[in-house]
């Protein structure tokens, strides 16, 4: 370890809210705490850091190349990985497969710039009565030109699929709870990560309370984030809302009214293109909901 004062970088590896894991260039994880008042990292953050204690403090937090966040109880922007560039939207079957949720990520990810992932995982426990319900989900996202993975950790179904697409890159993978994420993460980093300790010293070894980046063997890295149970966009604008439908661009001019919303009114292209099938309705009825949750003019962003 450099000597005390000297600053150094390194990356956030693990992240337990008032102080974090640090990787050098060479392996080794260090401890450090955050200073009071300073911009909180987050996993996949590069920071300067230096020596104090038995560990280290936070000095700073390197440029971003991209953010993603979530909105918390009280509508504010939640960082959860940085620099990542695609996002593993992780379901299991019905009944946890949520269409709406994966919307959210969905737009979430178009918004900032972040590739979305669409993974059906425990595929082995997919019966047979419901396969056809669960492909026409899934084809509502190809058609959109979304990857999607039909994965199982216990056959291996789509596990080198998967592990294509993620290397070279920074995954961040995410998901409710019963999904099945650390046993896919146990998979495509070789090693067990239920029992891994990965947590500063004293704080116990429980990877599901707090997010972790693990390295791949071929290169890239992925972030696993506590299960999320609900998915809530940070105050975002209308406008961006329904960017974050890549599928509905085409059809967003040309409406009756120059002020057209795109919700009930006449004369308008994008409600034409549901009513003939040229857009999913599961996805109109998901902008419809998150719509009523946009930022109105006006209004600005809240990020602390």
């Amino acid at each position: 370890m450099q000597n005390e004062k000297e600053s150094a970088n390194g990356l956030v590896i693990s992240s337990f809210g008032s102080s974090v894991a640090v990787e050098m260039d060479n392996g080794q994880e260090i401890p450090c705490h955050l200073r009071r008042n300073q911009d909180l990292p987050v996993v996949g953050d590069r920071v300067s850091w230096q020596v104090e204690g038995e560990g280290g403090v936070i000095t700073g937090i390197l440029p971003r190349r991209s953010l993603l966040a979530r909105g918390d109880n009280r509508g504010k922007m939640r960082p959860l990985a940085a620099n990542v560039d695609m996002i593993l939207l992780v379901m299991a079957p019905p009944p946890v497969f949520s269409s709406y949720l994966v919307d959210r990520y969905t737009v979430a990810a178009e918004i900032l710039g972040i590739r979305p992932i669409v993974v059906l995982n425990k595929v082995d426990l997919l019966q047979s009565n419901v396969r056809n319900d669960v492909d026409a989900m899934l084809q509502i996202y190809r058609h959109i030109a979304y990857d999607v993975i039909l994965s199982s950790a216990v056959t291996g179904e789509g596990m080198d699929e998967l592990a294509a697409l993620l290397q070279d890159h920074v995954s961040v993978l995410v998901g409710p709870s019963g999904v099945g994420k650390s046993s896919l993460i146990s998979k495509l980093v070789k090693q067990d990560i239920r029992t891994r300790d990965v947590s500063p010293k004293g704080t116990g070894k429980h990877t599901t309370t707090a997010t972790r980046l693990y390295h791949l063997p071929a290169g890239g890295a992925l972030i696993d984030s506590p299960g999320v149970r609900e998915f809530n966009l940070w105050p975002v604008s209308a406008a961006e809302i329904i960017s974050g439908f890549k599928e509905f661009k085409p059809y967003l001019s040309g409406c009756k009214f120059r002020d057209c919303r795109h919700l009930v009114e006449p004369g308008c292209k994008l409600l034409e293109a549901v009513e003939n099938g040229k857009v999913s309705r599961v996805r109109f009825e998901s902008y419809l909901e998150l719509i009523k949750e946009a930022r109105r003019p006006g209004e600005s962003r809240d990020d602390g």
